[in-house]
């Protein structure tokens, strides 16, 4: 019988602990689904639809591009009528009230490709548009799981202190007794008085730092509320290299998109070709004209401006590849600070819990000899305070270490649904 309750209080914590790990998902996921709803990341969006209208904006100008019109006229005498022709010479047409009506059509001829180093351009800005908003998204979901790490820490920490300040105020009830008796001095006293003040003071700092901390929350994800206590599953460091990651991936379209507006800069300085056709029909006085013409434009431009500006969009191409090769180290470098942050969390983690179990231990044994008054109040104090600081980096090394990898994800340019998928399956 005692076995057979054995194996259902077994069955019976697996199925609490599956119950609180998909509470934890469900919570982390909704978090971060909601931070996706954050103003900034809509307005990113705004600008990446923007870039799109400007990209196709600029293809369209293969079609060229023409007008309609009507115009009407009313003068103090008659006027010639239409546009001046030998045929309209023979019998001039005059009217006092006069319309026109008619259409004209550009089109231009990339000869030098101009337009295709414009829509190059075009392409590049749409790029980073949408790699700014991933980036932005990315963000925002790193600034929330951030947050919601360091709640976690906190949590843990505040239970901790918790756990220390009952023990202490424990200490000093049996302190003040045993100095009233004689057994103990006034400075074992005054040194409990001490502890519990300390303890007392951290508690607040604590809190005060929670607040902080879901202030943040609030403005990443909109919600304001203090998550579970349990922490989070550290997901597995991804492989990444710099010359894929994110901001690498924008300095490169910065250059790409600076690079086309040079060329296209220098390829104005070049004569342009278009051809155009019109057609007016013109009223007045019972009297009806049309004409029509098909014509053909070849432009020199004489513009000694354009030339310091072509120099000017070269130098700023240059410049923005100066800048991607720049990001790239800059980008490498943070991976490697990420990833050491990152292995020495997890090391911290390991060594912390095995502390753990070792002041556990040594507080139990302490806490008899304590009792039975082989531990002076000066050990007795200094061993929970011990216990408690370890309790406390262990929860700031889970919190490091979630966070590391958070931000490499940030660098990476994970897919966000994606990234939430991960924290919800662990």
């Amino acid at each position: 019988m005692r076995f057979g309750n054995t194996l259902l209080s077994l069955a019976l914590g697996g199925t609490l602990l599956s119950q609180s790990a998909a509470a934890l998902a469900n919570e982390i996921g909704d978090l971060l689904r909601e931070t996706l709803a954050h103003p900034a990341i809509a307005a990113q969006q705004q600008q990446a639809l923007g870039a799109q209208h400007q990209l196709d904006a600029v293809s369209l100008r293969y079609l060229g591009a023409g007008a309609a019109g009507v115009d009407a006229a009313h003068y103090e005498d008659p006027r010639f009528l239409g546009v001046l022709s030998p045929q309209s010479l023979a019998t001039p047409p005059f009217a006092r009230e006069q319309f026109r009506y008619g259409a004209n059509y550009q089109l231009p001829i990339d000869l030098f490709g101009v337009i295709a180093a414009g829509r190059e351009a075009a392409q590049q800005d749409l790029r980073i548009a949408e790699l700014s908003l991933r980036q932005q998204t990315l963000l925002k979901l790193h600034e929330a799981l951030s947050a919601y790490a360091d709640l976690q820490s906190l949590q843990t920490q505040l239970a901790a202190l918790a756990l220390q300040e009952q023990r202490v105020d424990a200490t000093l009830k049996r302190v003040s007794v045993e100095v009233k008796t004689g057994e103990l001095s006034l400075t074992e006293l005054r040194m409990a008085q001490s502890e519990a003040a300390r303890v007392q003071a951290e508690r607040v700092r604590l809190q005060g730092e929670q607040e902080q901390t879901l202030a943040v929350l609030e403005e990443a994800s909109g919600q304001r509320h203090l998550p579970q206590a349990e922490p989070l599953s550290i997901p597995a460091w991804p492989k990444l290299s710099a010359a894929d990651t994110l901001p690498v991936q924008i300095a490169q379209a910065q250059a790409q998109a600076a690079e086309a507006q040079a060329r296209a800069q220098k390829r104005a300085l070049l004569p342009s070709l278009s051809g155009g056709a019109d057609y007016y029909e013109f009223q007045g006085n019972s009297e009806k004209q049309d004409s029509w013409s098909i014509t053909a434009h070849f432009t020199v431009p004489l513009d000694p401006g354009a030339y310091q500006r072509s120099n000017s969009a070269q130098a700023q191409a240059q410049s923005a590849m100066q800048r991607s090769a720049a990001q790239q180290r800059q980008t490498q470098s943070q991976l490697k600070a990420l990833q050491a942050g990152y292995q020495s969390a997890l090391a911290n983690i390991t060594a912390l819990q095995q502390e753990l179990l070792y002041r556990d231990q040594l507080v139990a044994q302490q806490e008899a000899l304590q009792k039975a008054g082989a531990l002076s109040v000066e050990e007795s104090l200094r061993q929970e305070r011990d216990r408690a600081e370890a309790q406390a980096r262990l929860a700031q090394a889970r919190a490091q270490a979630l966070q590391a990898w958070s931000a490499a994800q940030l660098l990476a340019g994970s897919e966000p649904q994606a990234l939430i998928a991960t924290l919800e399956s662990r």
